[in-house]
């Protein structure tokens, strides 16, 4: 009975195109690229509260950047100087998060940076990022953890929007980039409506406190439907559902390519029909329609077979949109563009690996158990205290992670900071698509008390050291988090040369990039302050103290920013450590270099 109720939804909004927003043609979000003021790439985005149409004649509150529903996409660049002013008049408080960005912790935008009702905040940073898909949205810890002014209520009204990074790989790979044409952002998401048009929060109480629903947006979209070429086309998928996962193929079981994760591109595309993805991940594919033309293929999402693929909920939790196969949208193929693409490269780029013997914990992993409880959820048998630091790491370190899971259901488990790669996963083999740069990762249920799901990651912790504001890690099911299955980080630095006069400090704010160092890239550039002038030596050492490279001795340097370009060639892969010494001070700082 329930699949017939399903494809009978299916074959309405098939057939009946008009009961959605702008005839169920697929939105695409303006593209905003910043304007250029005072060498930053400055964006401005304002919270505020409108209505939006879903169903013809029928207004729903909402809430947008920029907009009645969710925001403009952002595009920037690997080395962009960024300023992000954002503006709220929700009525409420609220802060915006840039998610997946390596950024410093008080610019990270958690629940620390509020921006209070009718006022503004300013991020400014430069973008470290590979380039990839990323997103924002709000990240405010509420009083009570069903509030609408929470992340949950307020991502669930449509507060989202996508970011995307180039870098000088993409740059120069012969991939679809016209935003629009054959560069396609899709946000996907789940809701509920009442009779009155309004937004159901909460579809499926008392059994689920999640807010789920039943009718798919894509673009803020009742399943919509875009009019595309018969060629290569990429599509930036995120899922900002608050906490349902899709398990995405065609109608056709055609294949198609993953090209990027999270954090990044594969390093060579990765072929699919079918794709997991859970909330708050992204993915990149390129699809064929080279020999579609005038042909509808349609996207669904084929949950009947992620029950047994990876089943993210237990039987009592499961709605129909969790057994059952549904269209997310449609694609009507028409002629090709100008300058299509028929064909993408074989090899994307490179992926260097982390070494799990590298990490500085890699026989005793730090430890997070994450479990659902009534009313609050944990993580180490703790919920979220803005006022508690539950994990101190030390500047430099690469560490390894455990992730434990014994409850029923799946958690995408989001780690704010640089990203970080997949060692193991208890389900099984990491997957191809999963090899690569990632900040979130769906953390299987336990199979029972004795066996719960488990994933080990390894992150490194190598800038932006601070021990007051911290970095957040958390489920990104956002009732989850906003039940408390959350916890704060920060990174501090301990290593400082015993003896040096802290007042006056002639070596400062030293800073090496990249760190790690890949083989592709060889030259490291390093920058520091120093306070006096003097004569100052710079060598690398490897970790039994000796010297592998000189780089200057007895270089006379006066007061001032001090930046050099290092070369890396020849040295081999490992632990290093790059140490600046003068006659009254010394700094030592670490360095990895990746195969």
């Amino acid at each position: 009975m329930k699949n017939k109720i399903q494809n009978l939804l299916v074959l309405i909004l098939t057939i009946c195109p008009t009961v959605a927003n702008s005839q169920n043609i697929l939105p695409i979000p303006d593209l905003d690229t910043g304007t250029w003021i005072g060498g930053g790439r400055t964006y401005n985005l304002l919270m505020a509260n409108d209505s939006t149409e879903f169903f013809q004649s029928i207004k729903t509150p909402t809430s947008g950047y920029n907009g009645s529903y969710l925001g403009p996409t952002l595009r920037m660049h690997q080395g962009d100087s960024v300023v992000l002013n954002v503006t709220n008049q929700l009525g409420e408080n609220s802060t915006t998060h840039w998610h997946g960005f390596h950024v410093p912790a008080n610019m990270d935008g958690g629940p620390h940076q509020m921006i209070p009702d009718n006022s503004s905040w300013t991020a400014t940073f430069k973008m470290l990022n590979l380039a990839s898909t990323f997103w924002y949205h709000p990240h405010h810890k509420p009083t009570f953890w069903s509030d609408p002014n929470g992340t949950g209520g307020q991502v669930h009204r449509g507060l989202a929007g996508m970011i995307i990074v180039e870098d000088s790989v993409t740059d120069n790979l012969n991939l679809p980039k016209t935003y629009g044409t054959d560069d396609i952002p899709l946000i996907i998401q789940d809701r509920a409506f009442n009779s009155d048009g309004t937004f159901k929060e909460f579809l499926n109480l008392p059994t689920l406190v999640v807010r789920t629903g039943d009718t798919m947006l894509v673009n803020g979209a009742i399943t919509p439907t875009l009019s595309t070429h018969s060629q290569m086309i990429r599509f930036r998928i995120l899922n900002a559902s608050n906490g349902r996962s899709y398990y995405l193929g065609f109608n056709d079981n055609r294949n198609f390519y993953q090209i990027g994760s999270d954090g990044g591109l594969l390093e060579s595309p990765i072929t699919l029909n079918r794709l997991r993805i859970s909330p708050a991940e992204r993915a990149e594919i390129v699809v064929d329609f080279s020999n579609d033309l005038n042909s509808t293929i349609h996207l669904l999402s084929y949950a009947s077979e992620l029950i047994d693929v990876f089943p993210t909920y237990p039987p009592l939790l499961l709605d129909e949109m969790d057994t059952t196969n549904y269209r997310i949208m449609s694609f009507d193929i028409g002629s090709a563009s100008s300058n299509p693409i028929f064909s993408i490269p074989s090899v994307l780029t490179t992926v260097p690996l982390y070494v799990e013997t590298d990490a500085v914990n890699y026989m005793s992993p730090r430890i997070f158990a994450i479990a659902n409880g009534s009313p609050l959820a944990t993580i180490n048998g703790v919920s979220m205290d803005l006022n508690v630091i539950n994990e101190t790491i030390q500047l430099g370190d690469l560490e390894v992670w455990e992730i434990s899971n014994t409850s029923g259901v799946a958690h995408p488990f989001h780690i704010h900071g640089a990203p970080f790669q997949i060692l193991s996963r208890s389900n099984g083999p990491v997957p191809p698509n999963e090899q690569g740069w990632k900040d979130v990762v769906l953390i299987p249920a336990a199979r029972n008390q004795a066996n719960p799901g488990r994933v080990k990651i390894i992150k490194p912790f190598l800038d932006f050291a601070d021990s007051t504001n911290p970095y957040m890690y958390h489920c990104h099911i956002l009732e989850h988090e906003d039940r408390g299955m959350m916890g704060q980080y920060v990174v501090v630095d301990t290593n400082e040369v015993a003896g040096i006069n802290e007042l006056i400090a002639p070596i400062k704010n030293t800073k090496l990039f990249p760190n790690p160092v890949f083989n592709t890239d060889q030259i490291v550039k390093i920058e520091f302050s120093t306070t006096i002038s003097d004569k100052y030596t710079l060598v690398l050492l490897d970790q039994s103290g000796q010297i592998i490279r000189s780089y200057f001795e007895n270089k006379s340097i006066k007061f001032g920013i001090q930046q050099f370009e290092l070369n890396t060639k020849n040295i081999p892969a490992g632990t290093y450590y790059l140490s600046i010494s003068s006659s009254q001070a010394k700094s030592v700082q670490k360095l990895i270099k990746l195969k």
